[in-house]
């Protein structure tokens, strides 16, 4: 699996090669020669002034010689780390088995966290290649995947010590070995479904996209039958998933509370096991003390692929992607954009109960469903005035186009919008005010009009431009949103 993977002796000398070659036409120059003369002597100084760097401004507003200079410190940095595993100084004279494991252990991590914080924090400009190669070679070092069987397993078990590969995480035994395949027994009731069609070929979605009449929505079923990430490379297993991400060591931005709309919502960035340690497994999530309700994270709209490449390889973009929507009218609640070369692709990981918001999108989106379900409700366009979007510029952030409305607390004051079982919906002493106040601010809001489903795994729905959406995971959940134009 890993024959083409440079071995980690390799790697170091051409990185040490690409730090070391100068270009006069290379940005990061733009630096000055006191930031440049940190780099091979000073890396940590280096990279806390680029790292304030790309703070003191909003990122679209960061120049490109600061991401470069925080990417090559960090490379420096990796190259100290990786050369510096096997000095016996490292070792305080200890020389058991255990320890020798522990040791293996951290260098591996620092050097993942480098890597991965240089990707996420700049995109490495000019050393994707670079970053991408030592993940191979750092890979190459882990426990395979057997496709065969579908199997994870520890081949280093069987190896002499002085061969003995770096092992996965202990705890990822504990693990599942899938994901929750089944709804939960208290689902979604569906008043108004979304038509569905089957397999749907790409000359027929193109006659239905090139007439605005026909941009409706749709769920399109046995599209993404043929993706490895459905059965022969399953994303429903976290065996898999931790080996695509070196053990779970690799790192994640993940979004912390119900929505980004609520209050105390955040984001962090953590290793990849301890996001399924923390969030996909813990049955009621974390909490940050005894008494407040439990904490949601969730991997939500974040170009994995690109950070992944192996992820990216277990799927396909769809088809329909490339075909040519007619141009919309102007929507007031949607921005201008310019025509995309390729589809944006966006990963949305999480677990049960993680909601997106009602709100609306400036692209045409397939999303793509591969592990779980999914309950989804879809407002058209002519209805924007109804759903009571929020300020374009709220506290210096154009939120214009999220509803005023929380659809949750919206359906337990109306049980007529509801999709929920009555008896499943808890009354509260407090729900008469709540009621009144919905239809003091939001008058409007039961009237407008709605589609919904459930979307399965192995299934897409297509989502047109200015429709307002509203997704909620009813099971662990991983999707894929594919937006074009």
């Amino acid at each position: 699996m890993h024959d083409d993977a440079p071995t980690l002796a390799e790697i170091t000398q051409l990185t040490r090669q690409e730090l070391t070659t100068a270009s006069k036409t290379d940005p990061i120059r733009e630096c000055g020669r006191a930031a440049l003369a940190l780099l091979p002597f000073d890396f940590n100084t280096a990279l806390e002034l680029a790292y304030q760097k790309l703070h003191d401004v909003p990122y679209k507003d960061v120049k490109t010689c600061w991401r470069r200079l925080y990417t090559d410190a960090s490379l420096w940095k990796l190259l100290e780390v990786v050369e510096g595993r096997d000095n016996p100084l490292n070792h305080d004279g200890l020389e058991d088995e255990q320890h020798d494991r522990s040791a293996e252990k951290d260098w591996l991590d620092e050097a993942v966290r480098l890597l991965d914080m240089a990707l996420i924090l700049t995109a490495a400009p000019q050393r994707e290649e670079v970053i991408e190669l030592w993940f191979a070679a750092l890979k190459a070092t882990l426990p395979s995947w057997n496709a065969t069987s579908k199997e994870y397993y520890e081949d280093s078990l069987q190896r002499p010590l002085k061969r003995r590969k770096i092992m996965a995480t202990p705890s990822s035994a504990d693990f599942p070995k899938r994901f929750l395949k089944q709804l939960p027994v208290v689902s979604p009731a569906l008043r108004y479904p979304l038509p569905r069609s089957q397999a749907l070929g790409q000359t027929t979605f193109q006659a239905k996209i090139s007439s605005i009449a026909t941009h409706t929505p749709l769920i399109i079923e046995d599209a993404m039958q043929h993706w490895p990430a459905l059965d022969e490379r399953p994303w429903s297993s976290p065996s898999y998933l931790l080996e695509q991400t070196l053990g779970g060591r690799r790192l994640v931005p993940v979004e912390v509370g119900k929505s980004y709309t609520d209050r105390g919502w955040g984001q962090k960035i953590v290793t990849f096991k301890e996001f399924l340690d923390t969030y996909m497994f813990e049955p009621n999530g974390p909490r940050e003390t005894g008494d407040e309700a439990p904490q949601t994270g969730y991997l939500a709209q974040h170009d994995l692929f690109a950070q992944i490449p192996s992820l990216r390889a277990d799927i396909s973009i769809p088809d329909y992607c490339y075909c040519d929507p007619a141009p919309s009218p102007r929507l007031t609640h949607i921005k201008a954009t310019s025509k995309l070369e390729d589809p944006l692709l966006n990963a949305w990981f999480g677990p049960a109960g993680t909601v997106s918001p009602l709100h609306t999108d400036p692209y045409h989106n397939i999303l793509a469903q591969v592990v779980g379900y999914k309950y989804v409700r879809l407002y058209p366009p002519e209805e924007t005035e109804k759903l009571y979007p929020r300020s374009i510029d709220e506290n210096g952030i154009d939120m214009s186009n999220t509803s005023q409305v929380d659809l949750d607390s919206a359906m337990k004051v109306w049980p007529e919008i509801s999709c929920w079982p009555q008896e499943s919906i808890v009354s509260a002493e407090s729900l008469d005010e709540l009621r009144k106040e919905f239809e003091d601010e939001y008058p409007d809001f039961r009237e407008a009009k709605y589609l919904e489903s459930i979307l399965a795994p192995g299934e897409c729905l297509y989502l047109p431009v200015g429709w307002w959406h509203y997704i909620r995971s009813l099971t662990p959940s991983f999707s894929v949103s594919f937006w074009f134009n």
